[in-house]
């Protein structure tokens, strides 16, 4: 037997622990197979003899945050207009209400955006249904 989803709306409230973000207001885009994050700039460099990737988020007012990350992929997406683009993805733990998902989460200027945060299909899978008539459906977190 397997468990009733979760009814959330076209923009909810989410936490981005590891990155120390909540209560972050994502559009909620079943169009969209993956999940987007703002990052203002992302780059490989080399730390300590090591590539890893830096990304500088701002996702809460508080600043720019620098994160390294030593696992990570450069992939093809496309975007909403249609064109191909490489972006790099990130495996990252986003909390939609109760429910923590770890999901493959591609970084990219989103500054020309509305919302800090898309949740693609792939994050919701199975887990949510998407009323597109209501928003915040869910509790927001602030820490």
């Amino acid at each position: 037997m397997s468990a009733t989803p979760v009814v959330i709306g076209r923009r909810e409230y989410v936490d981005i622990p590891e990155l120390g973000a909540y209560g972050i207001e994502a559009k909620v885009d079943t169009g969209a197979f993956r999940t987007a994050l703002h990052c203002e700039r992302c780059d490989e460099v080399d730390l300590a003899g090591c590539r890893v990737l830096e990304a500088v988020f701002n996702l809460d007012g508080k600043g720019d945050q620098t994160f390294h990350f030593s696992q990570y992929q450069l992939r093809t997406i496309k975007n909403s207009f249609g064109q191909t683009e490489r972006r790099y993805c990130v495996r990252l733990v986003v909390r939609i209400g109760r429910k923590n998902i770890r999901s493959d989460i591609s970084l990219s200027n989103r500054s020309g955006m509305r919302y800090p945060v898309l949740i693609g299909r792939k994050t919701i899978g199975h887990k949510f249904v998407v009323d597109v008539s209501r928003v915040h459906t869910l509790r927001r977190r602030t820490r």
